[in-house]
């Protein structure tokens, strides 16, 4: 098993020319030789980036030669460093004309978000070992068109929300047969989140929200991995949604192509509680055999609709500062050779809390 860890545009980078206002998250384009140089240090074997597509399309059919040349230099800089590079093409961001085509709903962007991945496949492929097409495609429709965090803020708009998964689900058959045509593996980054109840009564409310994983594990079959981003149970008991930590429900994914953990982790700055979760995992990932086990994030930065405060990194970042957290010192050794320990399972609630740094 390899062992990584991801940034995203967004989050992470420090611009975007997107469809949500810059955040400067990490700096990481500022500082990615520094943050490579640590990654490198505490024996990563895998680094999950990015691609902008706003940066690189931010007008319609009319490409950036220079955000290309970019990223271009960026993923040679990554891969000279001896990382094997995933790289994830769409990852909850959008150039800002696609609103004007309407959204993920329209074919025409999907056929825009195609012509893209080919672009990119061209002018990158050679840097990219993996390309992950989409991250979280049912999370995102959920936060766009449900949830209302993201453009075009919808607020439980199911109709809506049911047209942009099937146009998101063609756009990324298309782009696989795209990347296979230029021989690049290329995978999705599927938000599992198994959802359960004790109780009859819930019986059918859980099936629903399950059949939804079912659906994404069946698209992998024409993948090169089954990448999926795993974190949480969902539980159902007193007419209340509570998440749970429960590592072991990882052994009940059943993929149709290997597994690869595109994204696992946990948001606490509590670091015996964070090893414990580590080395759960760890004993879990002896058991499922992933290819790859990629935690969220490196760095610390921005979390969809929470701000800076959820803190998943192994390095902590301070104004232009990192600082290397005792996890990640211990991050490679716990999961190659982990010592006998189980998490059990905690209420995510108590470790949401926020709590100042320093």
């Amino acid at each position: 098993m390899k062992v990584g860890a991801a940034v995203s545009p967004y989050q992470h980078f420090g611009f975007c020319g997107c469809d949500l206002p810059d955040e400067p998250g990490a700096q990481h384009l500022l500082f990615y030789e520094e943050d490579l140089e640590i990654a490198k240090s505490i024996g990563l074997d895998v680094f999950r980036t990015g691609v902008e597509w706003a940066l690189i399309e931010p007008a319609e059919g009319k490409y950036d030669k220079e955000a290309i040349r970019l990223f271009r230099q960026y993923l040679a800089d990554v891969k000279s460093k001896g990382f094997e590079t995933w790289v994830t093409l769409h990852h909850f961001t959008n150039p800002r004309w696609v609103w004007r085509r309407g959204g993920w709903e329209s074919r025409e962007v999907a056929s825009r978000f195609v012509s893209y991945i080919e672009l990119v496949a061209r002018e990158l492929g050679g840097l990219t070992d993996v390309a992950v097409i989409f991250n979280e495609p049912n999370m995102y429709t959920f936060l766009a068109y449900i949830k209302g965090d993201l453009p075009p803020h919808g607020f439980l708009s199911i109709k809506h929300m049911r047209r942009a998964q099937a146009v998101i689900d063609e756009a990324i058959a298309a782009a696989r047969d795209v990347l296979k045509s230029y021989g690049l593996k290329a995978t999705f980054a599927h938000s599992y989140s198994k959802f359960e109840s004790r109780s009859p009564v819930f019986k059918p409310a859980v099936y629903y929200l399950n059949r939804q994983n079912s659906k994404y594990l069946e698209m992998f079959r024409e993948m090169d991995y089954a990448g999926v981003n795993f974190y949480v149970v969902g539980r159902y008991d007193d007419f209340a949604l509570r998440f749970v930590l429960r590592p072991e429900a990882l052994l009940e994914v059943k993929t149709p192509r290997p597994l690869a953990v595109t994204e696992f982790g946990v948001a606490s700055r509590n670091e015996e509680f964070r090893y414990r979760y580590l080395c759960s995992m760890a004993n879990v990932f002896k058991k499922a055999k992933p290819v790859v086990a990629i935690w969220w994030s490196l760095l610390h930065g921005y979390e969809w609709g929470l701000g800076y405060q959820p803190f998943f990194a192994l390095i902590d970042v301070r104004g232009t500062k990192r600082l290397v957290t005792p996890l990640a010192r211990r991050f490679r050794e716990t999961l190659l050779s982990p010592h006998p320990c189980d998490l059990g399972e905690v209420e995510m609630g108590l470790e949401w809390r926020w709590e100042p740094p320093g």
